[in-house]
């Protein structure tokens, strides 16, 4: 006899994000193909097919975290390489319905003749300047190859500088002994062919400045790295069913916020020309959140557009109750119906409520009945939550899947005999952290709730359930425009049909009104006003503040610690030597400048690589100071001023 709902369900287990790099065998096969999916498949079985010329052009989807569009991207790389043998399980139970005939029939058909290569790339791989993405890319296409066992002699840039050291054994003993960078990581030329064998990247590409340095020209795959990875495709036809490559890069974000993405951008362009080729069955497929566009002029988009199939990968509440209901395991199927029927009996309304955008309505509410106990208010909300605000580290499914407090819910008998459902208060408290740490689009919501929760806890469990509530429809009412997050009387009451607290919803809302803890406003919307002044009064402060308090760039930079933890993680973080830095710019005059640079050199150790960070808000700004840093750096050069000796100026 069950007495919990743990004892009628259990909470599967399954990592919150994705990991391409790290995933096991199998894992693929937990994704649930929804319209969005299908549609992205159906332009990649189109492409790959290579029918239409127009059509034969790599692949780049963008979403926020959490949408699932790593998996996806996964999934589809599986569908395109793995035998056919172990994908049909998979295709023939998630596309086993008639309307999916079309999409199971052109996988197979294409699979007939196209098979491609999964090249796995994540994030950064350790990029620090475009010349490294040659052999970046030739080490991971030489693991995929490890990988399925196939052997291939194709070289590298390591293979190629390696030949080179062994045959110039004089040139590099030189390099070695006078390349003081070079010479820091290697400490003889032994070493250094031991290094390039184990494809260690920071001893390439130092050896590889160093013969740029010494004027020696070495010519390596890397000039053409299109041609190497073309000359890879072939040998794959020549001796395995592969016809090609795909080139998985997740997590591209990383690549595009740093100063190497536009030119590394740039470089795979050159190679996505060569693909795109009839004759070529090799594609990239970069995935990235929608901010890695926005480095990219209309010029740069409309090459990349030319290049790439861009597509947009997006949360959809009917995916979301789908996958949501998956970290479910019904394991007492008989007991879950008879909760579920009585609950649902009584309030068949919000089926109708969360259904209505669903192209398949008796699907969704298959998938909601899966959820319970979560309420169907709650689990909407958490779709706004994983489109809008969840990260990869905290999304959606960690509310289900890494969430103590749902754990405890499942074990509470009284919470059981109550046939009490998981609210949406449950998902205020899980979201509270990340709401408080992005205080531009909800401080005003945590500002409210860290006002008056303790005056609202006094007035009893509804009130403070349906003041988390509120603020909830509000943090989402601001940044997405859907009915069913709108801070209305309905939509609280929707939130709380069926549940304890129903019947008291009518005077938590009045007591709500009347302490201003939320005012109602007129059409019964609950609206935390995101500023509470007028704007005209916004305006004066900007103005006095500009005038006054940030009137020079310098005070603009000693506000908190932002820049500096962004420099920090971004740029230094492979720094061999040890570094000191601080930001500069223009003040009252240049004498006061100067002696701050002074002041900072004085207060750093000899041993320090010090590092003077000039930041300006204009080009005005900016020429002054590149004429100040050159005015600095000959002052120090020329020993006219000891005090601006060795400086880096940036």
């Amino acid at each position: 006899m069950a007495t919990r709902y743990s004892d009628i369900i259990r909470i599967r287990a399954g990592k919150p994000a994705y990991n391409i790099e790290e995933e096991q065998e199998g894992d693929w096969t937990s994704f649930i193909p929804n319209e969005q999916f299908n549609n992205v498949l159906k332009v990649v079985l189109h492409t790959v097919r290579g029918n239409d010329i127009d059509a034969h052009k790599s692949f780049w989807i963008n979403g926020t975290y959490g949408t699932g569009k790593s998996h996806a991207a996964a999934v589809i790389a599986h569908l395109l390489g793995d035998p056919v043998d172990e994908i049909h399980e998979w295709v023939d139970y998630e596309y086993r319905d008639a309307k999916f005939q079309l999409i199971r029939n052109s996988l197979y058909k294409l699979r007939e003749s196209k098979r491609l290569l999964m090249v796995r790339m994540k994030g950064m791989v350790n990029l620090t300047h475009v010349s490294e993405l040659a052999p970046v890319i030739q080490t991971k296409v030489m693991d995929a190859l490890k990988k399925n066992s196939i052997e291939m002699d194709v070289d590298t840039d390591y293979d190629t500088l390696v030949r080179h050291v062994q045959s110039n054994e004089v040139i590099w003993d030189d390099l070695i002994r006078r390349n003081v960078s070079l010479s820091t990581i290697v400490a003889d030329r032994g070493m250094l062919l031991t290094k390039l064998k184990d494809k260690d990247q920071a001893t390439l590409r130092k050896a590889k400045v160093a013969l740029r340095d010494t004027g020696i020209m070495v010519v390596m795959p890397q000039e053409n790295l299109g041609n190497w990875l073309l000359e890879v495709q072939n040998r794959l036809r020549e001796t395995t069913d592969f016809t090609g490559l795909l080139i998985l890069w997740d997590e591209f974000t990383e690549v595009m916020e740093d100063a190497v993405g536009i030119p590394v951008l740039k470089a795979l362009q050159a190679v996505s020309e060569k693909f795109m080729n009839a004759e070529n069955d090799s594609f990239i497929f970069l995935i990235s959140h929608p901010s890695a566009f926005n480095k990219l002029g209309s010029e740069a988009t409309k090459q990349t557009d030319g290049r790439y199939h861009r597509m947009k990968y997006n949360m959809e509440p009917v995916s979301a109750f789908k996958i949501m209901s998956r970290k479910f395991e019904i394991v007492n199927s008989e007991q879950h119906d008879l909760r579920t029927k009585f609950f649902y009996d009584l309030h068949s309304d919000l089926i109708d409520l969360y259904t209505a955008k669903s192209n398949d309505k008796q699907e969704t509410k298959e998938d909601l009945f899966n959820l319970f106990p979560i309420h169907p208010g709650t689990a909407n909300l958490a779709t706004h939550y994983a489109t809008t605000v969840g990260s990869s580290s905290r999304s959606v499914f960690e509310f289900i899947g890494d969430n103590e407090q749902m754990r405890r819910f499942l074990d509470d008998e009284v919470a059981f005999a109550n046939k009490d459902t998981i609210t949406a208060d449950f998902l205020w408290d899980f979201v509270l952290k990340e709401f408080t740490d992005d205080v531009v689009n909800y401080g005003a919501v945590t500002e409210r709730y860290n006002t008056y929760k303790n005056h609202v806890s006094s007035h009893g469990a509804a009130t403070e359930a349906v003041f988390k509530a509120i603020l909830l429809l509000n943090a989402f009412n601001n940044v997405a425009a859907d009915d069913s997050v709108t801070p209305t009387e309905d939509n609280v009451r929707h939130l709380f049909a069926g549940t304890r607290y129903e019947a008291k919803i009518d005077d938590v809302l009045n007591w709500i009104d009347e302490e201003g803890v939320v005012q109602r406003a007129p059409g019964g919307v609950f609206s935390v006003q995101f500023s509470a002044l007028p704007s005209h009064e916004l305006e004066e402060i900007k103005k006095r503040l500009y005038e006054s308090d940030y009137r020079h760039t310098s005070q603009v930079l000693k506000l908190g610690d932002t820049a500096r933890t962004f420099f920090e993680k971004k740029y230094v973080p492979k720094a061999i030597r040890p570094y000191v830095f601080d930001f500069f710019s223009t003040g009252n005059n240049d004498s006061h400048v100067t002696n701050s640079i002074k002041t900072f050199k004085k207060n750093s150790r000899p041993s320090d690589l010090c590092l003077i960070l000039f930041f300006a808000r204009d080009n005005d700004e900016l020429g002054h100071l590149r004429q100040l840093a050159e005015q600095c750096s000959l002052a120090g050069a020329n020993d006219e001023d000891k005090d601006l000796k060795d400086l880096v100026y940036i």
